[in-house]
């Protein structure tokens, strides 16, 4: 009876280690969607809507490297040119031209706006999260019905943009398709449609998200990557005092 105990804990060991595998690879396959490779530059727009009508739209240029540094600064509009964000691990920074230092963001300052400064940074779900899997469901998408696994991400730090997301991914191709982004109190602040796959360096990479805010109701934010490129840049690219000497 004993023995037979321990082999039924055993199996039930390995089979939560399988899920828990299998959920890491296939957010890896999610994030290896969203990017063209491990560093890369990128251009991408942002329009937010209210009430269906267009209120506000920017474009901005930026670089990403490895699981957790991302900077980005603004071309468009006129009045936001030369505004810069930077992410490192669990630290965010804004820098406004004619100022004399960056700006760290609070948490609750990331959150801002329709497509929030952690929205615009957040190129990995990796670096953040810790997911499991935790069923399947088809859903219908502009696109048509998928059938999708359900992923639930876990903040791994207080720093992350969300406390819990749950995530659907098309179970052929492993393409995000949705995801609900909760607070740290259960609430739901925001909804994600994935959308518009594109093909850059010879990658097909999704391009587009639409981000519901479910706070402020009836507006959103499109954003879509324009333009993506491997690169190699340097890691000295992501520090404050760099951002300081660009300007």
């Amino acid at each position: 009876m004993k023995r037979k105990t321990v082999l039924t804990l055993a199996l039930i060991v390995l089979c939560v280690r399988s899920f828990s595998q299998d959920a890491d690879e296939i957010l890896k396959k999610v994030d290896e969607r969203r990017a063209v490779g491990s560093s890369f530059s990128f251009t991408l727009k942002v329009d937010d809507y209210s009430k269906g009508i267009l209120s506000d739209s920017a474009v901005m240029n930026g670089h990403a490297k490895g699981m957790d540094k991302t900077m980005v600064q603004y071309e468009e509009p006129a009045n936001m040119k030369g505004k810069k964000l930077l992410m490192v691990r669990d630290e965010m920074f804004i820098f406004v031209p004619k100022t004399q230092r960056p700006v760290r963001l609070t948490p609750s300052q990331r959150l801002m706006g329709q497509a929030s400064n952690g929205d615009v940074m957040n190129v990995r779900f990796q670096s953040d999260y810790k997911p499991e899997l935790t069923g399947d469901e088809t859903i219908e998408t502009q696109n048509g019905r998928k059938n999708c696994l359900i992923l639930t991400l876990t903040a791994k730090r207080r720093g992350s943009t969300y406390n819990r997301i749950v995530l659907w991914v098309e179970k052929e191709t492993c393409f995000p398709v949705k995801a609900d982004c909760y607070a740290l109190s259960g609430k739901l602040l925001k909804t994600i449609e994935y959308s518009l796959i594109k093909e850059f360096e010879g990658k097909k990479i999704v391009s587009k998200a639409t981000i519901c805010d479910k706070v402020t109701r009836d507006t959103y934010t499109v954003i879509e990557f324009l333009d993506m490129q491997t690169d190699d840049t340097p890691d000295s690219y992501f520090n404050k005092e760099y951002l300081l000497r660009m300007h």
